[in-house]
């Protein structure tokens, strides 16, 4: 996973705009991140639902503090 992956990540889980930036708008959200085609595909098939599964199963990786699933 590239770096800029994991700062997108890390964004979405600490700004909530951004966040909500991410699921309606991908494009917009990741302006200045030079993502895979990979990557942007498998954040297109994310949602709000499923983020927080994917996000948790990154762990210490993308968080600086103490993150539990379900809490971002």
């Amino acid at each position: 996973m590239s770096e800029a992956l994991d700062q997108i990540v890390e964004r979405a889980l600490t700004d909530r705009k951004f966040r909500t930036l991410l699921f309606k708008d991908l494009e917009k959200a990741l302006e200045g991140y030079s993502v895979t085609d990979d990557e942007r595909e498998m954040l297109e098939n994310l949602d709000e639902e499923n983020f927080d599964e994917f996000a948790g199963g990154l762990g210490s990786r993308t968080t600086k503090g103490s993150w539990y699933p379900g809490t971002g």
